[in-house]
């Protein structure tokens, strides 16, 4: 069996959390079907080295060139057009026309869109059974952001973001056989767009055999750690949000703490954090578990986003308590106050941050039990779910097929 999977990053290096799901999920469904992966690039495009690694799994890895004008006069054009823009940018006359041709001569059983910016692709197969991974809920995802942003001209593009994409996913999910999304919450709302098609959620996970303690020595001071990519808006809003609301009272009760944000591409605001005492902004790391090492608490003060936290697991596998808001552990099935310490306003999470620092018999607990957790992350056994799908849809189609003919 022969499947086309179009994701809108090529998955390697698997160095952000949208990667890291696309690899392992892409890496896997290769164990049983041959996989010919599809991604779209602007500019140079992936290095070879990148690309050789994914042909490692994949049958063959196609590469397809995008070019858009990104003149103010242009953007704007394409924002007042029906489609959302973070489906428009993934895609273009040239793309979707070499794609078409492809889909036509490869003899595939079945097309895979990851993430809903890929379905224009998917759909240029109607003739093929289709599943598509949702990593969030675009539309509840602007929406977020929408509320979030000062008043201005980024709050009502992602205000009409938010309203396109509600349009859209309602459009586009009754033409799917199956979805996969990342928690028991997305599928929910998901399957209301989509009552026909097999639902099934593959939370977020991680590498345990990558990710172990060593045994390294932790940071001289106390040591509070965030990781995510800082131009993922919610990332960039949960490290604000702590820095404006929690760090002060934070330093002052225990002044020798110090704070870690590891991530690519922080904005100039997140940069300038490192000016503050105690703090230091990494940008793109080559390998964050010296981080995770050498940290004394995982903090994820995130007020914005949805799935599971890839970095939670991480920080779990590798020896770390961790405090969360609620949005941030959404997903994981983790007991609060015993795999877990959840706060939401920033006097309860300063008020945690300061426990974990300060109780180191609290620490080592919540540690011991969020590492007993994640033993049933390992992408090797969350990703099987996915591979069965595929099958599934696959031979429900050739069945139907062969009703319809006979």
């Amino acid at each position: 069996m022969r499947a086309a999977f179009f994701t809108p990053y090529l998955p390697y290096p698997p160095d952000t959390g949208g990667k890291i799901r696309s690899y392992h999920l892409a890496r896997a469904l290769a164990t049983r079907l041959e996989v010919d992966l599809y991604t779209v690039f602007y500019g140079e495009g992936p290095a070879q080295a990148e690309v050789v690694a994914v042909q490692q799994f994949c049958h063959r890895v196609v590469l397809l060139r995008l070019n858009k004008s990104w003149h103010p006069l242009a953007r704007m054009r394409r924002a007042l057009l029906p489609l959302p823009r973070s489906v428009d940018y993934f895609c273009t006359v040239n793309s979707l026309q070499q794609a078409s041709g492809h889909l036509a001569t490869g003899g595939y059983d079945l097309v895979i869109a990851d993430e809903i910016s890929m379905t224009p692709y998917a759909e240029l197969a109607p003739q093929l059974p289709r599943i598509v991974l949702r990593q969030k809920v675009d539309h509840i995802h602007y929406q977020e952001m929408a509320r979030s942003r000062p008043w201005g001209l980024d709050k009502a593009l992602d205000s009409l973001e938010a309203s396109k994409l509600l349009r859209y996913e309602r459009a586009k999910m009754p033409l799917y056989q199956a979805f996969v999304a990342c928690s028991d919450y997305d599928a929910m709302i998901i399957g209301q767009d989509a009552p026909n098609a097999t639902p099934i959620v593959v939370p977020n996970g991680t590498d345990l055999s990558t990710f172990v303690p060593s045994g390294h020595l932790k940071a001289k001071h106390p040591t509070l750690l965030y990781v995510g990519a800082m131009h993922y808006y919610p990332n960039a809003d949960a490290v604000r949000f702590f820095f404006e609301t929690m760090y002060e009272r934070i330093r002052q009760a225990v002044p020798a703490v110090a704070v870690q944000v590891v991530g690519r591409d922080p904005p100039p605001d997140i940069q300038e954090l490192a000016r503050l005492p105690g703090v230091e902004v990494t940008g793109s790391v080559a390998d964050v578990r010296p981080y995770y090492e050498e940290a004394t608490v995982f903090i994820v003060p995130l007020r914005l986003g949805g799935g599971t936290r890839l970095k939670i697991i991480e920080a779990m596998a590798m020896g770390l308590p961790v405090l969360s808001t609620s949005v941030g552990a959404e997903g994981l099935s983790a007991q609060p106050g015993e795999d877990i310490l959840i706060a939401d306003d920033p006097l309860s999470f300063g008020e945690g941050v300061l426990r974990l620092l300060t109780d180191a018999e609290l620490r080592e607990r919540i540690a011991k039990n969020g590492q007993r957790l994640v033993r049933h992350y390992d992408w090797s056994e969350l990703a099987g779910p996915f591979v069965e799908l595929a099958e599934t849809v696959i031979e429900q189609w050739r069945r139907r097929e062969c009703v319809s003919s006979g």
